[in-house]
């Protein structure tokens, strides 16, 4: 029964990502980062920033209390932010719509293109969303899981996921 749910909440979240695209030239925009304090470590690619922290590329914005970006040889970075919630929205491509997200962590790899958002984790674009303890969203292949998990570990309610999808609605002419 509980393979069952999951395969539905899956096939409900492959609705949900078919219609996102994230900026594609947010990739190729400078990163600007603000927090009341950090630093930088040139010689092992790690940069920690605490309080406040901001991080603006393009249309993505990111929202957290602790960021950790490590960056290996060949440029690709990780990213690990937490905050009660971190937060991030981005512009999805060609429209005047943004998809938003929270999770009390956030851990993002430029290499596979996948975030994962752990703690009380919610994405939403425009009026569909979802809800769980642990949503991962693959960047490359649109698809989005989403997990109930082990509350006590996920800080999720209860094992539960939630999506809610809107009727599409027609244009009148």
């Amino acid at each position: 029964m509980c393979n069952l749910k999951s395969i539905a909440a899956t096939a409900l979240l492959v609705a949900l990502a078919g219609a996102v695209h994230a900026e594609k030239a947010d990739s190729s925009k400078p990163i600007e980062l603000s927090a009341d304090r950090g630093t930088l470590d040139q010689n092992s690619g790690v940069t920690t920033w605490d309080g406040n922290v901001v991080v603006n590329q393009g249309t993505l914005q990111l929202k957290a209390d602790h960021v950790v970006v490590t960056r290996n040889a060949a440029g690709e970075q990780t990213l690990l932010a937490t905050g009660k919630p971190a937060t991030f929205r981005q512009k999805v491509e060609g429209k005047n719509e943004y998809i938003k997200g929270r999770g009390n962590r956030i851990d993002y790899d430029s290499k596979t293109g996948v975030a994962v958002l752990t703690g009380n984790a919610f994405v939403e674009r425009g009026q569909d969303s979802v809800a769980g303890a642990v949503i991962t969203y693959n960047t490359e292949t649109e698809l989005y899981q989403v997990s109930g998990g082990n509350p006590k570990v996920t800080g999720g309610a209860g094992g539960r996921v939630t999506v809610i999808l809107q009727p599409k609605t027609e244009d009148k002419k």
